[in-house]
């Protein structure tokens, strides 16, 4: 072989072992670059769980400030509200009933059920 000969399968090499394409380890770069996209989509999650954390703790306060306020409102309107007056019959009362009509039973028994219906 001659010295051009030579030279030149040397020059192959070296490119050769530059570039990668010989043996296999041209996909070596791969696992590197999914790692650093896996890092990133679990800084990416990471950081909006801690939004999300962030924003229901900031909801949750706010809940608690309007039912302290709800609370509060209720309570003054319980103060406010006089007792509501009776309609109707007094229930302490003592009815007198005549009791002249038909009768079933003793006439001087201390109860007396008075029965009124209304036919149409």
């Amino acid at each position: 072989m001659s010295k051009r000969n030579r030279e030149r399968r040397t020059g192959e090499g070296v490119v050769e072992s530059m570039t990668g394409s010989g043996g296999g380890g041209g996909l070596s770069w791969l696992p590197i670059v999914l790692a650093i996209v896996a890092l990133g989509l679990g800084f990416v999650a990471w950081t909006d769980g801690k939004r999300v954390k962030d924003d229901t703790a900031k909801r949750l306060v706010d809940i608690d400030m309007k039912l302290a306020q709800l609370q509060t409102q209720v309570a003054n309107v319980a103060k406010a509200k006089p007792a509501p007056q009776q309609q109707g019959p007094d229930p302490n009362k003592v009815y007198t009933v005549r009791s002249d009509g038909p009768a079933k039973g003793n006439p001087r028994a201390p109860i007396i059920i008075a029965e009124f219906s209304d036919y149409q």
